[in-house]
C-alpha cells in the first residue's frame, strides 16, 4: 500500500507556523530616506541673497526727475551681501554633497546669515529714515511760498524688492542655521 502525504497546510495569517514548516525572515522595513530640508532652505536662502543684491534696493519718484531705481551692487553694500549669500551656497552644496567641512564653515553660514538680516534690516530703517528727513529738509521753514512742500507730497521713496527678498533671505538663513547647530549638537552630544 502506497502512503500518500498531504503537502503542507500554511498556517492562517495570525498564527505563527509550526515546527514543521520553514520560516521565512520578515523583511525589516528600510529606513526612511532623510531628507535635507534644511540644507535646501539654507541653500535657497543664499540664492535669494544673490538675487537680491542685483534687484532694486531703492525708488525714488520725484515730479521732476522722475523714477531713479538703485541696486544693492551700485554701491559696496550690495556687493557684500552677494558674497554672504555665496557663502551660504557654498555650506549648503558641501553639506548636501555629505563632504566633511571643518567646525568653521558652519559657523561663517550662521554668520553670513546674521550679516545679510542685519545689513537689511539696517538700509530699510536707514531708507525710511532718509525719506522722513528728506520730507523735514523740503518743507521746512525756508519753504515761505510752499513749493517745497509740494515737491515732498509728489515725492515717493520707498524700499525696492530686492532689499526685501535680501532681508527675509537672512532672516531664514539665520533662523534654519541655528536649527541645524542645535541639531548637531544634539546629534553629538548623545
Amino acid at each position: 500500500m502506497v502512503q500518500r502525504s498531504n503537502p503542507p497546510v500554511p498556517p492562517p495569517p495570525n498564527e505563527p507556523p509550526s515546527g514543521d514548516q520553514p520560516v521565512e525572515a520578515a523583511a525589516a522595513p528600510a529606513p526612511a530616506p532623510e531628507r535635507p530640508i534644511h540644507e535646501w532652505t539654507v541653500l535657497g536662502a543664499g540664492i535669494a541673497a544673490v538675487i537680491g543684491s542685483f534687484l532694486p534696493w531703492a525708488k525714488i519718484s520725484a515730479p521732476i526727475v522722475g523714477t531713479i531705481s538703485m541696486s544693492g551692487v551700485d554701491g559696496s553694500d550690495g556687493w557684500i551681501t552677494a558674497g554672504l549669500g555665496l557663502i551660504l551656497v557654498l555650506y549648503a552644496g558641501m553639506s548636501l554633497r555629505g563632504q566633511r567641512m571643518p567646525v568653521v564653515v558652519p559657523i561663517l553660514a550662521v554668520l553670513a546669515a546674521l550679516g545679510l538680516f542685519g545689513v537689511g534690516a539696517w538700509k530699510i530703517a536707514d531708507l525710511q529714515a532718509a525719506e522722513t528727513a528728506m520730507r523735514a529738509e523740503m518743507s521746512g521753514k525756508d519753504d515761505v511760498l510752499g513749493i517745497g512742500k509740494a515737491m515732498s507730497a509728489a515725492t515717493q521713496m520707498s524700499v525696492g524688492s530686492g532689499l526685501w527678498l535680501l532681508t527675509f533671505a537672512g532672516l531664514v538663513g539665520t533662523v534654519t542655521m541655528v536649527l541645524i547647530m542645535i541639531s548637531r549638537y544634539r546629534g553629538t552630544s548623545k
